[in-house]
């Protein structure tokens, strides 16, 4: 899995918490997380299709397809079985993802109807991946 984000993590507890999702995740999944640089979306975009490498592309988006944990853990689940290889997740920054960046991904996710910070963001895709994962292997943590 490839989490491709626009923007540094700069608050100590933020990169405490992606740090410690990240550690939790490594069981289960290879993950490499890419920051670009903040910039207009556009170039943001850009700069994130030069880090895909085929597979699948999640674009989380505010008006993308709402999922609960259990219906997302079975969605990775399949993209496993099918055997897609890498899955990028896109988080873009304060103005979003550019219009190009959604008509690539394969799926247009949102967290919530509410907005987060990008940073936050991060956090959560983390943790629902944490989660799905012990979902996926039956493992004690969801609830």
């Amino acid at each position: 899995m490839r989490i491709i984000a626009v923007g540094r993590i700069r608050e100590r507890f933020w990169q405490e918490a992606a740090l410690y999702y990240i550690k939790r995740l490594a069981p289960y999944t290879r993950l490499d997380v890419v920051e670009v640089r903040e910039g207009d979306p556009f170039k943001e975009g850009r700069e994130m299709l030069s880090h895909l490498s085929g597979g699948i592309t999640v674009a989380l988006d505010e008006h993308g397809e709402c999922m609960s944990s259990l219906e997302l853990a079975s969605w990775i689940q399949r993209r496993i079985i099918e055997g897609c290889g890498c899955i990028s997740w896109l988080i873009g920054g304060p103005e979003g993802l550019s219009q190009e960046i959604l008509n690539r991904s394969d799926l247009q996710l949102s967290l919530s109807r509410m907005t987060f910070p990008y940073q936050l963001a991060r956090i959560i895709l983390l943790e629902q991946l944490y989660r799905a994962f012990r979902i996926i292997k039956n493992e004690p943590y969801h609830r």
